[in-house]
């Protein structure tokens, strides 16, 4: 296995300074060389050295080569208390000042079904990372900085390029989920062009990406959508026919440009707002997407109101009042956003307005001799209309 050492001292990388990891990370080692941070933070902090880029280090996963128990056993007699969260797949977590550290032992596959992996554990580095997705993803670092690279992930790193290990199909094969995380990473990080040989066997294996689960593509689609070049990987994942398999109801992405450069404009970025903005505004085909993608039910809601478009351009004061009571927040900025007339004094105003509360209630109407029913309802949507056409003043 190749050892090379980080271009940048150690000590300025804050996040390798945390007490909490070096911590854990001196429990888990405190034989030999056991345990290695990998992943997204490694992946991470290697793209902020080598690529300028501003990367957050997020979550942070270590892999082992002790088995779980044998971690659980060392870590539990330091007193610091487990949670078998993917026991199963030789996963725990341990939760240290509220922030969790995944420690998983190092896996080879034994079968896959494309969804699913059959593992057992074994005590080879390289044997872990060949079963991983991409080589930027299968870098390895201890906490004194030194990098274990077995598949060239540095190169990788060092020019941007997203690039699966070993034969792409067959790492697509192990998992369709591959797939969407190639096109991702590529908009994520590439400054180049998109691997050739990956982009050609996603095509080829697209139609696996339908035996996913409706949440698994949604985390994936949301990344997507909201990643750095979406506006180029969306019309390219459109022109190669992958949009349509992970989002069979789009409906072109001339409006998902716009609507993304226009975001850009005013420093947002919305999921909710990008992908209303690729689908027809037709409730009956938002409710299929929102069940099929799994959306909570107040994703739903929201997508169904971005749906419904209401007529008014004007961004006088009064009539933003009137349409942020009526429509909500986010709905008049997704709205004006779509037509192209928000500006940053409106956008301002709606952030800051402070919406009414209608100053009478049922039980007011009660008090006055009203009965519950249809009549005293109409009455309240009188009131209420009344209250909107003087502006919130009557």
């Amino acid at each position: 296995m190749k050892v090379k050492k980080l271009q940048l001292n150690i000590d300025d990388e804050v996040w390798l300074k945390n007490p909490d990891l070096r911590s854990l990370m001196t429990i888990l080692n405190q034989d030999s060389g056991h345990a290695r941070i990998v992943g997204g933070a490694v992946r991470d902090a290697l793209l902020n050295i080598f690529r300028k880029q501003k990367r957050k280090i997020g979550d942070i996963d270590i892999a082992s080569t002790l088995s779980p128990q044998e971690n659980i056993s060392l870590l539990e007699k330091a007193g610091i208390t487990v949670v078998p969260t993917g026991i199963k797949h030789g996963t725990i977590t341990v939760i240290i000042n509220k922030k969790p550290f995944e420690i998983t032992t190092l896996r080879r596959d034994i079968s896959t079904d494309g969804r699913h992996a059959e593992v057992e554990y074994t005590k080879g580095w390289n044997e872990d990372a060949k079963r991983r997705d991409f080589t930027i993803n299968a870098l390895y670092l201890d906490i004194d900085g030194s990098i274990y690279d077995p598949l060239d992930g540095l190169k990788d790193i060092k020019s941007a390029k997203v690039r699966f290990i070993g034969n792409a199909n067959k790492r697509i094969e192990e998992d369709a989920l591959r797939i969407l995380r190639f096109f991702r990473f590529s908009s994520e990080i590439e400054v180049g062009a998109i691997d050739e040989q990956g982009m050609l066997a996603c095509v080829e294996l697209k139609e696996m990406i339908n035996g996913l689960s409706g949440e698994r593509i949604n985390q994936e689609l949301k990344k997507t959508l909201l990643s750095k070049r979406a506006s180029q990987i969306i019309p390219l994942l459109a022109t190669i026919g992958l949009l349509r398999v992970i989002l069979p109801e789009y409906d072109g992405y001339d409006n998902y440009k716009k609507y993304v450069k226009r975001e850009k404009k005013h420093k947002l970025k919305d999921f909710m707002g990008r992908l209303s903005s690729l689908l027809p505004r037709n409730e009956k085909i938002i409710i299929q997407v929102s069940k099929r993608l799994k959306l909570s039910n107040k994703q739903r809601d929201q997508l169904t109101a971005f749906s419904r478009e209401y007529k008014s351009h004007d961004l006088r004061m009064k009539t933003l009042r009137r349409v942020i009571y009526q429509y909500g927040r986010k709905t008049v900025i997704h709205n004006l956003l779509r037509l192209g007339t928000l500006d940053e004094k409106a956008l301002n105003y709606i952030n800051d307005y402070v919406v009414p509360e209608l100053p009478v209630s049922g039980k007011d109407l009660i008090k006055q001799g009203w009965s519950e029913g249809t009549e005293m309802g109409a009455e309240l949507k009188r009131i209420e209309q009344q209250w909107i056409n003087s502006d919130f003043t009557v």
